[in-house]
């Protein structure tokens, strides 16, 4: 049985070795990266990680459910008797029972 591999140490770079042209091309790139790297433009650029469409939106969808959801609560509190709907923390509604 052949091991798979769990991860890489840089996503971007391909599985399969290279050829020669191919690592001159990509050891001169690097080096170039190394020399410019405290140049404004450089460092935007390094520091930007391309995400999946998908993900991006599943993030903003995801978002705009957290915020009609808060928006909900405070407006159900706002119109209930004071007290009756208490104040419960984000982190505090995922515990559905504390063990002792």
């Amino acid at each position: 049985r052949r091991m798979q591999r769990l991860w890489k140490a840089r996503a971007s770079e391909g599985v399969k070795p290279r050829l020669p042209r191919e690592q001159k091309q990509h050891e001169y790139q690097e080096k170039l990266k190394e020399r410019f790297k405290d140049t404004a433009e450089v460092r935007r650029i390094a520091r930007h990680r391309h995400l999946p469409k998908a993900v991006l939106k599943a993030a903003r969808l995801k978002g705009v459910i957290k915020a009609s959801k808060r928006r909900k609560e405070d407006n159900v509190r706002r119109h209930s008797k004071p007290g009756a709907v208490p104040h419960v923390a984000e982190r505090k509604k995922g515990i559905v029972k504390v063990l002792t």
